[in-house]
């Protein structure tokens, strides 16, 4: 097993790319901790993979939740080897029309957050001197696209975030790469994706044939969260069907 005994906190882990992560990580030996605000969607994501999976509900933008989060499974667990990162929102609206309060939350949300959960974390990695930190960032933070400026912000910084860690914490035994998807079919971007005329245009970008599932990302994850990758840090991996090669 390629996680076996390993310890992980995932963010978003009741949904899409998040429950995908906490299947397969459990399958390979991790005890996975699941964040979301959705109890509901927690606790269905421990009836169905098992023992090995505690949900923590809260909102990654509260300094509060987070705390309890990190608390919790050093409570729980003793340490913290795996962090992904792959909580985040989605917004869209031509630039001069966008409103302070739609840029701050895609701000706080995406990026911000993930800057105070990483500092609630690394105290602990440092101590062991190791950890891994994964985040689930976008192709949009490699290329942009009309309409959606605060998401390809918010993305591009975090790829620089990550890059940034993978040099400061290094010397340490710490980890940090980001994983940039394509088009994914999740629950989040189900009602784009029902828009068949619009899919047909989109999917000529994507030289593999098909949009991507969250297994897709899920099994990059784990490489990057894996020994394999021993020698992987600060590395943007594209997961999108040779979107960004064209």
């Amino acid at each position: 097993m390629r996680l076996e005994n390993k310890i992980a906190i995932i963010t978003g882990g009741g949904t899409g790319i998040g429950l995908s992560c906490a299947r397969l990580f459990c399958q390979e030996g991790a005890k996975v901790v699941i964040f979301g605000r959705r109890k509901n969607r927690l606790e269905d994501a421990v009836r169905e993979i098992g023992e090995h999976v505690l949900a923590v509900p809260g909102d990654i933008t509260r300094n509060e939740d987070i705390r309890r989060l990190v608390e919790t499974t050093i409570n729980t667990y003793g340490r913290v080897d795996i962090l992904v990162n792959n909580a985040g929102i989605f917004t869209g609206s031509p630039l001069h029309e966008m409103k302070d309060n739609d840029w701050d939350t895609a701000l706080d949300t995406n990026m911000t957050s993930v800057f105070k959960l990483t500092r609630a974390v690394l105290p602990h990695m440092i101590r062991q001197k190791s950890g891994n930190i994964v985040h689930i960032s976008s192709i949009l933070g490699l290329v942009a696209v009309p309409n959606t400026a605060a998401y390809n912000v918010s993305k591009g910084a975090l790829n620089q975030f990550s890059r940034s860690l993978a040099v400061e914490y290094g010397s340490l035994g710490i980890r940090s790469n980001a994983i940039c998807p394509g088009l994914i079919a999740t629950e989040m971007t189900e009602e784009l994706m029902n828009d068949k005329d619009l899919m047909q245009e989109w999917s000529k970008n994507y030289p593999i044939g098909r949009f991507g599932q969250p297994e897709d990302v899920a099994q990059a994850c784990l490489f990057l969260a894996s020994e394999e990758s021993s020698f992987v840090t600060g590395a943007i991996l594209p997961v999108d069907g040779g979107y960004t090669a064209l």
